[in-house]
This record gives structure tokens, sequence and C-alpha cells, in this order.
């Protein structure tokens, strides 16, 4: 495929959303429908153009299979420093804009049957699109700071998403946690791009990539690099200590949990550092293997004892996140990337299928009230079956299995240790998986006013589900990705990153031991939550402190709470009571001392001046009506006063 295709290929697909967005912004409730069948078109050609783009004349894998189109300048910045953007499209860059694309046009296509009769209906798929848009920003960059634009503005698009409903407390709260939060770790990208940047004299991927190779920058700022980047990482897809956003991000509509929470924005920290691992050095490395793991195995047991179907799912995710950083970690590279691809077609399954249920119970979450739906939903409690055991990898014939496997055998040959905690979470997973889909479809109704008033969702919205659980099965067959994943290699030459072959090197030990666990987990979770469903309340009485300690998700929020948020309040009451009292209060004395000022002026002006003045007059108008007296007009009077005037002076003279 020439160059010249690529590029209009990734122009299409970038701007049709773009455009969308506009119209629909704009116009959007005097389009037909809407505008909604508008954005579901526009994301649609950009799935076509990246579907082309997969499978057309690109040679994965090779220097040949990587176009690296521009860059442009964006923003000069004298003569040895510029601003630039540009595309950079290779396997990876693919197979995320066939994962963006694909995700974003079902969920679309769904959102047409869920959000109808919302008031804020155009809207909302104004922001679907803008979303769409800010991914394929991201995946496209070929440089940190084209990519950092994408990143704050899905981060962006997030908060808009979340927030939806604003009208509700709960939305807004959890919107702005999200962006707090993962604002939190973007300070850890712009600390990565002030030092590489400074370091390179460019943000070009390749260009840092080579100044690493050469020894250009030294250990101490390529660690401090590498752990801000996995910080950024950290906070956009929800690791262990910044994870409280995404449970809470749940009070958004649910297609948004499903593109946002599940397929795409969450993924983009996984993403960044699969793209920027050739600059980690092990002991990043090692940290976010560390970081994966625990992350995996704390989110596995805090699913268990949630009861929102969304929460369950929205910690679900957090753990499979926390696997992929973990076979990032361990080097293995192409599995944690490819399990990134498989997790997005069935959780985002998973999460559309909650829809459905929440949409068929009357906006009903809490699976204690329901119970038995699966006569009543047979499609979606059918797909909704496909994604549970594809999360839990079922052998052979699901997707996940592939994958999960793949970071197991790898963390088992680099770090056995972190590889029994990945064991132990994939237990997990398919038993608090199996007790959601137990509680929700299988057994005797809970609520008869929930199962009674239930009914299956219209076809534009379980065509969806029946598309993703296909993708759910199928997607790991073949080995389409083993050549379109392929780890890079300058990375694979150094050994920090392990081949194909190394990552199933152990798969004789590994397979079974996880073959097992997926059918342990299913296995149980069918049992003690159908089978032996009403005699789970006394086997859980021993565990009391453990089940409360798991519902209150070991008390994260309210440690962030005592220790981050109220004395940050308090430091803001001491701020607000500074500037109302100390600059305000400075100013508004220095105001009220001015018209003191003022008042005293003006009454000396009004007193004293002005009484001089009117003294003056009055002293003359005296003076002048006395000696207006003495001009009678009389000849006898002027006569008299001239004899009275020479007598007193003769008088006078006489005397002295």
């Amino acid at each position: 495929m020439r160059s010249d295709s690529v590029l209009l290929l990734c122009l299409i697909l970038l701007t049709a959303p773009l455009v969308g967005f506009v119209l629909q912004y704009a116009f959007g409730r005097r389009l037909p429908g809407q505008g909604a069948w508008l954005t579901v078109g526009t994301i649609g050609v950009s799935l076509a153009c990246s579907i082309v783009l997969a499978v057309g004349g690109i040679q994965w894998g090779t220097m040949k299979g990587v176009f690296h189109l521009g860059p442009w300048d964006w923003l000069p910045a004298g003569a040895d420093f510029d601003w630039q953007v540009g595309i950079l499209v290779d396997g990876l860059t693919a197979v995320m804009l066939v994962v963006v694309t694909g995700v974003s046009f079902l969920v679309h296509l769904f959102s047409v049957g869920y959000m109808k009769g919302d008031p804020k209906y155009p809207l909302f798929f104004a922001w679907l699109q803008m979303f769409s848009v800010s991914m394929l920003i991201l995946v496209l960059a070929d440089n940190l700071l084209h990519l950092f634009m994408g990143w704050e503005l899905v981060g962006l698009c997030s908060y808009k998403l979340i927030g939806f409903w604003s009208e509700k407390p709960d939305p807004c709260n959890a919107a702005r946690k999200a962006f707090i939060t993962t604002r939190i770790g973007d300070l850890g990208m712009l600390l990565a791009i002030c030092i590489l940047g400074g370091a390179v004299g460019s943000f070009d991927f390749d260009k840092i990539f080579t100044a690493v190779a050469a020894g250009a920058i030294g250990d101490t700022w390529l660690l401090l690099a590498g752990l801000g980047l996995f910080f950024a990482a950290m906070g956009k897809s929800a690791q262990l200590g910044l994870h409280v956003w995404l449970p809470d991000a749940m009070e958004g509509p649910t297609p948004v949990s499903a593109l946002i929470h599940a397929a795409t924005m969450v993924a983009a920290g996984v993403y960044l550092v699969g793209r920027m691992a050739p600059m980690m050095l092990p002991d990043v490395m090692t940290v976010i293997a560390i970081v994966g793991a625990a992350t995996a195995l704390v989110a596995g047991l805090i699913a268990l004892a949630q009861n929102d179907i969304k929460r369950v799912l929205a910690y679900s995710t957090i753990s499979q996140l926390g696997y992929m950083f973990l076979g990032l970690g361990v080097g293995a590279w192409h599995a944690a990337l490819f399990h990134l691809t498989t997790h997005a077609f069935f959780k985002a399954l998973m999460f559309l299928g909650s829809g459905s249920v929440i949409h068929a119970c009357h906006h009903e979450q809490d699976m204690r009230k329901m119970g038995g739906l699966w006569n009543k939903l047979p499609i979606t409690g059918t797909t909704f079956l496909i994604g549970v055991i594809a999360i839990a990898g079922v052998p052979w014939i699901t997707s996940g299995f592939f994958s999960k496997d793949g970071i197991l055998s790898g963390a088992y040959a680099t770090n056995p240790a972190l590889f029994w905690v990945g064991l132990a979470g994939a237990v997990l997973t398919a038993f608090y998986m199996m007790r959601l889909f137990a509680m929700t479809f299988l057994g005797k109704p809970k609520d008869a006013h929930v199962h009674d008033h239930a009914h299956e969702s219209p076809a534009v919205m379980w065509i969806p589900l029946a598309v993703l659980g296909t993708l759910a099965i199928c997607a790991g067959w073949g080995t389409w990705h083993e050549a379109m994943l392929a780890p890079p290699e300058s990375v694979v030459a150094e050994g920090s990153i392990q081949t194909l072959h190394d990552e199933h090197h152990h798969a004789g030990f590994v397979m079974p031991l996880a073959i097992a666990a997926a059918l342990i987990g299913l296995l149980l979770g069918l049992l003690v939550f159908w089978k032996f469903a009403a005699r789970v309340a006394d086997w859980k009485k021993p565990f009391r402190a453990l089940e409360t300690a798991l519902a209150n998700k070991f008390w994260f929020d309210e440690l962030y709470d005592k220790v981050l948020v109220k004395p940050a309040y308090r430091l803001a009451e001491l701020f607000r009571f500074v500037d109302s009292r100390g600059v305000d209060g400075l100013v508004n004395a220095v105001g009220r001392g001015g018209v003191k000022t003022g008042d005293a002026s003006g009454a000396h002006d009004r007193h004293v001046v002005d009484g001089l003045v009117r003294m003056t007059g009055a002293l003359c108008q005296g003076f002048g009506g006395m000696f207006s007296m003495m001009q009678s007009g009389r000849v006898r009077f002027y006569l008299s006063l001239s004899v009275g005037a020479l007598a007193l002076a003769l008088l006078l003279e006489r005397i002295f």
C-alpha cells in the first residue's frame, strides 16, 4: 500500500467523525432522527477505513510496514526546535484503529435505542463523536506532544459524558472525580515530555528511541521519564492508587461505560506504555509489572462483593487492565496488547449487555433484585454468557484464553511470583463473573415487579451484542495478531521484550493451570450462586469482616477523603480566609480609609473654606448695609454730617 493511500485513509477516518461532531453539535435537533444516524454513518466510514488499513498491502512486522507521514510544523519554536504533528501507522496503530472505531460504531448503534427519549439525545451523540475523534488523534500520533493533545481531549470528552446527566448530583461528582484523578496522573506525562524534549530536542518517537539506544539520555532522567509516563498511564487506565474514579464513572449512561471505560479510554494507558516500551528501563518495567499484578488481584477481590451490575464490570475492567500492565512489565508485549484487543470486545459486550438488562428492568441495577432473566432476555443472556466465558478464558474457543495465556506464560518466564498472583486473579475473574451471570440470569426471580416487566431489547440494541459476541469468540483465532502485534525489533534485540516464542515457552506448564483456573472459577461460581444460592448467606458468616472490607472497597475513598480531600478543603478555606480577610481586607481597609479621608476633606471644605468665604461675604454685606444707611439722599443730612465731622475734628485738635 502506497503512503499517499495510507495518508488519504487516515485523513478520512479522522475527518469523518469530526465533521459529524460539528454538524451534530450545531444542528442535531433539526436533523432527521435528531442526527443519531448521521453519527452512526460517520463513525462507520472511519471503521471502513480502519479495516482497509488493517488488511491492506502493509507488510506488518517489518520496517516496510511502518508509515511515517509528515511531520508538519504546528508551532515554530526556533531554529533548533519545532513543535510538529505527524501520523504513524504500523501494526499496533492499525489494531487500535479497528478496536476504537469498531467498538465506537457498535456503541453508537446501541445508543440509538438505549438513549431514545432522553431530552439531550442529540448532544449525547455529538460527544460520542468527539470522543472518537480524540482517541483517533491519540492513536495516530507520531510524537509525544501530538499524543498528549489527544490524551487531554479524551479526558475532556470523558468528563462531559460521565456527567452527561448533569441535572443529578452523582454524575456531576463522578465527572469531577474522574477529571481531577486523571489530571493528577497527567502530571507524570508532562514531566516526561519536558525531560525527553529537553534531552532530545524533539518529541518524535523515533528520535527519542534513537537517542535512548545511543545513550544520549542519562539513566536517572530516563528513569524519571519512564515512571512519569507510567504514572500518567496509571491515571488513565485506573491502576491501583489512581483507580478510584472508574467505579464512580458508572454514573454515566451505560453506552459511555462500554465505550470509554471498557474498550477505549482506559486502554489508552496500556497503549502509551506499549508504544513507549523501547525507552523503558528494566527497573520501570518491574514497577509496571508489580503494580499491574497488585491491581489485578485487589480489583478482583473488590468485585466479589459488589451488587451493582455495572460496578462489578467496572472493577473487572480495572483488574483486566492490571493484567495488561503485568504482561507489559514482564516483557510479554505481544500478549498484553493482544489482551487489550480481545478485552475490548468481550468487555464492551458485557457493558452493553448490562445496559440491555438495565433497560429491560426499568433502570434497575441491583443484581439482588434480578434473577431468572434468561427466559425474558434470551439474546442478551446468551451473548452475555459468551462474554463471561471469554473473560474467564475458556480454552481454545474464546479469544480471552489465548491472550491471557500469553500473559501468564510471559510472567512465569520472567517472575514466577507474579505468575501465581496472576493465576489467583484468573480464578477470581471466572468466579465473580459467573456470580454476576448467575445472580442476573439464573435462578428464581427475586423481585416480581422487575421480572414481570422485563423484555428483550429491540434489534438496534441486540445486533451490536451479537456482533461483539462473535468477536469475543473469534478474535483470538488465527495468527493475525502475531504479525500485526509483533514486538519492536529494537527492543527485542536488547532483550527487554520477549519474542512470541518466549511468551509461550512454558505453555506446557502454564496452560493447564490457566485452564484449571478458568474452569474452577466458573464451576465454583455456578455452584455457589445458582445451585446452592440459598446457603450463600450462611457460608459468608465466617468471612463477614472480609466481606465488609471488600464491599467498602478497602476504604480507598474514605482514606483519600481523610488524607487528601479534607486537608485540601481546609487549605482552600485558609486561602479563602487569607484572601477575604487579608488581601481583600487590606484593599477594603484602604478603601475605607480613603472614604474617611474624603469625608474629612469634605467637612473641612464645607465648614472652614466655605465658612471663611461665607463670613467674608457676610462682613462685606454688613458693612455695605451700614454704609448704605448713610446714603439717605437728603442735603440736610449730608450738611449735618459735615458739620458734625468738622466739630469732631476741631475738638480732637483742641484735645491733642
